[in-house]
């Protein structure tokens, strides 16, 4: 724990959480965590019980990135409801300033929610294990409105 209490690491971030963390300083929308319900980000509930989860941030190595996709972001199916574990992912500090982004491989995994800015950006995402019972690795990259890599996170859904 840091010295201001169960705040996110990243100072000022609306999004990014360490455990239960969340800070709320700066969005528009508040975020606002209760005991076992929902996770809200940026207007978004996240499904019962993320909150416990709090969200998994990108980390800031751009490295290997695969080039931005021209045609926006590149998503997992929508699932209706939730397979398996759930994986929360903030792409941006805050409600303001969405990502491109792409998950890979797409099809090991569905998307449960999605947070948006106000241009449609991506601000954090769910995925799920796209079957029951199952665990997969994917790739979550993020880039900014030029095209630039931001962040990427390996992580492991389910």
């Amino acid at each position: 724990m840091n010295p201001t209490g169960n705040r996110s690491r990243a100072a000022g971030a609306c999004l990014l959480a360490v455990g239960l963390a969340l800070t709320a300083g700066s969005c528009a929308r508040p975020d606002v965590r209760s005991g076992g319900g929902p996770l809200r980000l940026c207007g978004v509930d996240f499904p019962r019980g993320a909150a416990a989860i709090g969200t998994t941030p990108l980390s800031p190595s751009t490295r290997g990135m695969p080039p931005a996709p021209d045609a926006g972001s590149r998503l997992p199916a929508t699932v209706g409801a939730p397979l398996g574990v759930i994986r929360v992912v903030a792409v941006s500090n805050d409600c303001h300033h969405g990502r491109t982004v792409v998950v890979t491989p797409a099809s090991a995994v569905r998307v449960d929610a999605v947070a948006r800015d106000r241009a449609g950006r991506v601000v954090a995402l769910e995925l799920v294990t796209a079957k029951a019972g199952t665990v997969s690795r994917v790739h979550v990259y993020a880039y900014d409105d030029d095209g630039r890599p931001v962040g990427q996170l390996g992580t492991t859904v389910g």
